[in-house]
């Protein structure tokens, strides 16, 4: 703490991560106490300064960790709560007005969100920053809004130590009784001000003309011991001078403080920390039997379980004919077998959002509903045996009470900012749970951006923490207006690190994976990729919503059998000979599947190369170079989106996409023009909007194909001029490619490319 009031870092000398400010400071500890036989271990947590919203972090993060413990105790009388007691600190205006805190006390007492009881503490100073109590709420106290989620509240006047510690005895008898949440709303001031830094008579001087005249805290306290015998002077002057002694000898020594990491988790060490090169893509296929297995599995009915006729109907008889026929999975399969497949392998999965269980499209059904008593039964939680995933399946196992883990699937309370924040408290806990958090559409997710910029994507850069969330943020332009299209991509992108000039500096780590997958083969690939690599790093995936059933964006089995992997660039597999493509267009998405059928349809689209770019950051240099350098003779390359342009992934992608271009060869856009809302609210506007930009796509290709002619016959008669004037020149190449354009690839274009294996 002195360290960084000296102007250093919490972290060691040589540490790549930036730290936070100085109120913002975390570290795990362990207190003794003489009267206790086990020391105390206390973790603060980090704490980004948007006000309450580390409260839904400590709750997912206490009530993962209290149920890990429970497995590994295997105690057969556990309650939720017996392991981890979570204490919030609150100041008294933000308790009043932030709404995460009513998001977050509204979760308290769900089951999927409950963690024993969380203490909640008030420091109520009266005043927020400047601003009096009566200007922050309309209610006496700052605690009032617990009361609308029957939690008690203790009063108690700050000023009076013993009444402090008292309030605290009942808190704890109560939680540890009742396991819910209880609020003591402590009553105090800040002598100088926000932080003790201030001027507070500025703009209180009443209230400071009053604190003032008031003797300190300690020394109330020093006075009342002194004058019951309990204490005398001496010894007061003898506490108080050891204490400032020990201060000013730490003052001193903290100049050559070099701290050290944080002390990780048993479970996290068994991770590593990704270096800053694109990571190689492992194969994360599965034996096709065990695919097929899990898939009949993620539809088994239970006796004693009426499933709904529609579900019979449209559902599971479907999903067992794809399977059958090994092909058409679509994406809601292909989800559940990367689910089943991770659980036979050890490791936990936890679902979480609002609907998920049928998903928002009536996709999913990963738990049935019984029509006649309204039971509720997940299939994938009762499979057969499990099967090892190796060292880190194993880990997985070893981490649970059982062989094969367990799928939670947990239809949240109607928020976003809370429920974010609980599943990335999850995430940083429990590094072998996939921890998902899913929208009803992407756009929802907005509430939740002070948990996303604060902590998701910044994290580890700034306190050394991974966290492996998945978001799951359906997107897509199909007319559902303004607030039911996007995810808001550019937001994603715009916080990513990824270098633009694709160098990795020194101290580089890759922060967030942002994807838009267009097959289900991709989605199970990363699925399974987030949890089978040796770290963790956030991923966002713009999810499906008309894909969902697309006969055209289906899936083999095969797909995501043995030997296969998530690929970050997919080429176009129509594509009979690269050295005819004149136009390659470049996309991300469900946009892909209108602009292949057009290409079908086209009487010049044997002209023309679709290259999809699926992972959008870290941008797949390596991987979207060997697939545009293969189309020789393309002097059109374009980037095609159905967002506005000052949203999507264009800004992103562009300078980088430049940088692998021929030199003088430029990209071009099309797409919708800039636009202040997401998308036009009128269906026939929108409809005809994508109607213009899929058009414009295939403008002009007829030129493009007569200049290609028109080359190709001129080197063929300049070879045949050639071949007449010199017998003994052997017989030139059969390829009709101009030779500038031949050329235009052969050297690279200048960037790091690196890769490691992890």
């Amino acid at each position: 703490l002195l360290r960084k009031l000296h102007g250093g870092s919490e972290f060691p000398n040589d540490s790549m991560h930036t730290g936070d400010m100085l109120v913002d400071l975390a570290k795990p500890g362990t207190i003794s106490y003489p009267d206790v036989a086990s020391p105390i271990n206390v973790d603060v947590l980090w704490n980004a300064c948007h006000l309450e919203s580390g409260t839904p972090v400590a709750m997912g993060k206490s009530r993962t960790k209290d149920i890990n413990i429970a497995r590994k105790k295997k105690d057969p009388n556990y309650v939720l709560g017996d392991n981890v007691l979570a204490v919030s600190l609150h100041g008294d205006s933000s308790f009043a007005g932030q709404g995460v805190v009513a998001e977050s006390l509204s979760m308290s007492g769900l089951s999927h969100f409950t963690n024993g009881g969380t203490i909640h503490i008030i420091n109520n100073n009266q005043i927020g920053y400047t601003t009096p109590s009566s200007h922050t709420r309309m209610t006496r106290y700052a605690s009032d809004i617990a009361k609308s989620f029957d939690m008690p509240v203790i009063h108690v006047n700050g000023e009076n130590p013993e009444e402090v510690a008292r309030a605290a005895h009942i808190a704890f008898a109560y939680r540890q009784k009742f396991r819910k949440d209880i609020v003591i709303d402590m009553w105090t001031f800040r002598k100088r001000g926000h932080n003790e830094i201030d001027e507070p008579s500025f703009t209180q001087p009443g209230m400071y003309n009053a604190i003032r005249a008031r003797k300190s805290i300690p020394a109330q306290f020093e006075e009342t011991l002194v004058s019951s015998g309990k204490l005398t002077k001496e010894q007061a002057e003898s506490v108080r001078r050891d204490w400032l002694n020990a201060l000013n000898m730490a003052f001193v020594s903290s100049a050559a403080c070099d701290p050290v990491e944080p002390e990780k988790s048993s479970d996290w060490k068994l991770l590593t920390q990704s270096n800053g090169g694109y990571p190689t893509q492992k194969p994360t296929g599965v034996d096709l039997a065990t695919l097929y297995q899990v898939g009949v599995d993620s539809v088994a009915q239970k006796h004693g379980i009426k499933v709904h006729p529609r579900i019979e109907r449209f559902h599971i008889k479907p999903r067992l004919k794809r399977l059958h026929d090994g092909h058409g999975i679509d994406w809601a399969t292909a989800e559940a077998l990367a689910f089943g497949t991770l659980l036979r392998e050890g490791y936990n999965v936890r679902l979480s959002g609002q609907d998920v269980g049928r998903g928002t499209f009536s996709q999913r059904h990963a738990m049935f509903v019984c029509q006649e008593t309204d039971k509720v039964y997940v299939p994938l939680n009762n499979m057969g045996s499990a099967a090892t995933g190796g060292a880190q399946g194993k880990a997985a196992q070893n981490h649970g009470s059982s062989s094969f883990g367990k799928l939670e699937v947990v239809n949240s309370n109607l928020c976003e900012e809370a429920a974010v924040g609980f599943e990335y408290g999850v995430s940083t806990e429990d590094p072998f749970t996939l921890a998902i958090w899913e929208a009803q559409f992407g756009d929802f997710y907005n509430n939740s951006q002070a948990i996303v910029d604060g902590y998701i994507v910044s994290g580890e850069t700034k306190w050394s923490q991974q966290n492996g969330l998945v978001m799951l943020l359906p997107h897509g332009f199909d007319g559902g207006g303004p607030d039911h299209s996007s995810c808001r991509l550019e937001r994603h992108l715009m916080l990513s690190n990824d270098p633009l000039d694709g160098h990795a500096h020194d101290g580089f780590l890759p922060n967030v994976y942002v994807t838009y997958p267009s097959t289900p083969a991709q989605f199970f690939h990363l699925l399974r990729r987030q949890v089978k690599r040796n770290f963790r790093k956030p991923l966002i995936v713009a999810g499906p919503k008309t894909l969902l059933r697309l006969a055209s964006a289906a899936s083999s089995l095969s797909e995501m059998g043995p030997g296969t992997s998530f690929q970050p660039v997919l080429d176009d597999p129509t594509v009979a000979d690269p050295r005819i493509v004149q136009r390659v267009m470049m996309v991300s998405g469900k946009l892909y599947y209108d602009l292949a059928k057009i290409k079908e349809e086209h009487p010049l689209g044997e002209h023309i190369a679709i290259v999809r770019v699926e992972e959008l950051s870290p941008f797949p240099r390596d991987a979207l170079y060997n697939a545009l350098a293969k189309y020789t003779s393309a002097s059109d390359f374009v980037w095609v989106q159905e967002e506005p342009r000052n949203a999507g992934a264009y800004s992103f992608v562009a300078p980088r996409i430049k940088q692998l271009l021929p030199k003088h060869v430029e990209l071009r856009y099309v797409g919708r023009p800039e636009h202040a809302a997401t998308c036009s609210g009128v269906e026939t506007q929108q409809a005809a909007e994508h109607a213009q930009l899929t058009s414009e796509a295939f403008d002009g290709l007829h030129g493009l194909v007569a200049d290609l002619v028109m080359d190709n016959i001129n080197i063929q008669h300049n070879q045949q001029a050639a071949t007449a004037s010199s017998s003994s020149m052997k017989k030139s190449s059969s390829t009709i490619l101009p030779a500038s354009v031949q050329h235009r690839w052969s050297t690279r274009p200048i960037y790091a490319a690196q890769s490691s294996e992890q």
